[in-house]
């Protein structure tokens, strides 16, 4: 099973199939996403939960702190999607100012 994930910055949406991080998916898919580590630690995919039901897999609070996860913001390289979703990447959000 799968799930389309649309990525705000990007027109046709991702195919994600359950297990698969939505950054191991991208980059499979030849999507050019902010990504360091790929481990949870470095922060460097953050991103913006637009819709969706999705799981976030451990990872830094140095990363992403609680008050960041309140805020509506995942890990690329951290989150499963369990259904349909649009997320945005922070490089590209207007809203980053307001919870960096």
């Amino acid at each position: 099973m799968a799930f389309a994930v649309k990525i705000k910055e990007r027109a046709a949406p991702i195919r994600v199939e359950l297990g698969e991080t939505v950054l191991q998916a991208a980059l499979a898919q030849g999507v050019a996403y902010p990504c360091g580590c790929q481990a949870g630690n470095c922060g460097a995919c953050k991103s913006r939960l637009i819709a969706g039901e999705i799981e976030m897999l451990p990872c830094s609070d140095y990363a992403l702190s609680p008050e960041e996860r309140a805020a509506g913001l995942i890990l690329a390289c951290r989150t499963l999607v369990w259904s349909d979703a649009e997320i945005a990447s922070l490089d590209a959000d207007p809203a980053r100012e307001a919870v960096a």
